[in-house]
């Protein structure tokens, strides 16, 4: 089984269009997502592999009783079946890509 894995700054360094015209390059189909402070997503799945990129802001992924705080930057490897829950806890928007392939 695959499991989740949190990627700290691995786009820090590129701006909104960079960073979206890298990962259409590198193949994923990208989804332009953004949540206003205290936006909570209860536990749930995807049948399909996802990848997430905060583009600016931050959130809060909780894994298998484990918390990944995500800021502008960084990447989620978000296997298909990993129950997950977010929520955005900072007193900004969190803006980030969904990506699949």
């Amino acid at each position: 089984m695959t499991r989740a894995r949190v990627r700290k700054g691995m786009y820090s360094d590129l701006s909104a269009q960079e960073l979206q015209l890298r990962l259409s390059q590198d193949g994923y189909s990208i989804f332009a997502w953004r949540d206003a402070p205290g936006t909570y997503y209860p536990q749930h799945s995807h049948p399909h592999d996802e990848f997430i990129v905060v583009v600016s802001g931050s959130i809060v992924f909780e894994i298998a009783g484990s918390q990944y705080e995500l800021n502008t930057g960084d990447a989620l490897e978000l296997p298909a079946g990993t129950v997950h829950a977010a929520v955005n806890r900072g007193s900004t928007a969190v803006s980030y890509f969904i990506c699949t392939r």
